[in-house]
């Protein structure tokens, strides 16, 4: 729980420097950049973080045939299925509790509001539903994202970076896994 109180505390204080903005740059195209910045801040620097223990991981060259361009192109992306108009940071701190304390029950709530069509646009206890939705789907969300800008390679990596598949087949989704993990 110590973990997810820093977390939020992080969260609160999440801003990007100008490094962050060159490197964002020479790593991301135009299109790609506008998926990013959809994302809330604290989302923005999370995958800044995620990106950047990427790398150091990479440095300790555990790992090989790496396509470094691909690996840091898809951390900067893995949460774009996660915008600002969709949740919120209380969203995300309900959210995390529920999938904590009622697993199953989130879960089928999350499930219910997909078969629903709920959207932002509904009552207040639909968006939560909606956010929940989101909190659960965002990679799978974020790969149909990238797939129809046609990075189907940052897509597959993505859409799988939350679930318990065997990462040895792809080192990038295996150094994703382990540096978002980290962050």
């Amino acid at each position: 729980m110590i973990k997810r109180i820093r977390q939020f505390w992080r969260a609160i204080k999440a801003k990007l420097t100008v490094e962050d903005k060159v490197f964002i740059d020479k790593y991301l195209n135009d299109e790609e950049q506008k998926l990013f910045f959809a994302m809330r801040v604290y989302d923005q620097r999370h995958v800044l973080n995620v990106a950047y223990t990427a790398q150091k991981i990479i440095e300790q060259k555990q790992y090989e045939n790496i396509d470094c361009n691909l690996l840091i192109r898809a951390c900067l992306l893995h949460d774009v299925g996660r915008t600002a108009k969709d949740i919120c940071l209380m969203d995300k701190v309900t959210n995390v509790l529920l999938g904590k304390f009622l697993p199953q029950k989130s879960k089928q709530w999350a499930s219910e509001a997909e078969k629903l069509k709920l959207n932002k646009s509904k009552s207040f206890w639909q968006k939560r539903r909606y956010a929940l939705y989101i909190y659960y789907n965002h990679a799978q969300l974020g790969a149909e994202k990238l797939s129809g800008l046609g990075l189907n390679d940052i897509a597959e990596i993505i859409r799988y970076h939350h679930d318990k598949v065997d990462c040895k087949a792809c080192s990038e989704l295996q150094i994703l896994c382990l540096a978002d993990s980290l962050n």
